[in-house]
């Protein structure tokens, strides 16, 4: 089934998918493709070069400098010691840090259905080829 036709296949196998008793390529590929869009965003964040820790040392510095506007606002002086370990304690920081702990859990489940549906296109591959070479040694 050509790409034109992804939004459109109904859950048919081939016949020769149906004699070799294989799940369909095409429906293999849907699957992939719907879970495609949120593996891509996860994989941006959290994949191997990803963004999520550039992302969260950006707001951890943006979260610093409210500190300090904030300590300038009343005259206070603070040590970056001390800025740093309030900007670690904003709220702001800990909600970032337990999203970034589900998105980085949620990017693992798709990661791993990702890897099952190629694992599955692989043995239905091998199956098709057992099939044909049962098949010719039958004839």
């Amino acid at each position: 089934m050509a790409w034109a036709s992804r939004d459109t296949y109904n859950g048919e196998v081939t016949a020769l998918e149906a004699r070799a008793d294989t799940a369909s390529l095409e429906g293999l590929h849907v699957q992939r493709r719907q879970l495609l869009p949120e593996y891509a965003a996860l994989r941006a964040l959290h994949g191997n070069n990803g963004k999520w820790d550039a992302k969260r040392k950006q707001l951890l510095e943006a979260l610093k400098v409210r500190v300090r506007i904030e300590a300038q606002a009343k005259n206070e002086k603070v040590t970056e010691g001390l800025v740093d370990a309030l900007a670690h304690a904003q709220d702001q920081y800990i909600q970032f840090i337990d999203e970034g702990i589900v998105g980085a859990t949620r990017y693992f489940e798709v990661q791993t259905a990702m890897d099952e549906i190629t694992e599955q296109i692989e043995a239905r591959s091998a199956a098709i080829f057992a099939y044909s070479a049962e098949a010719r040694l039958g004839r």
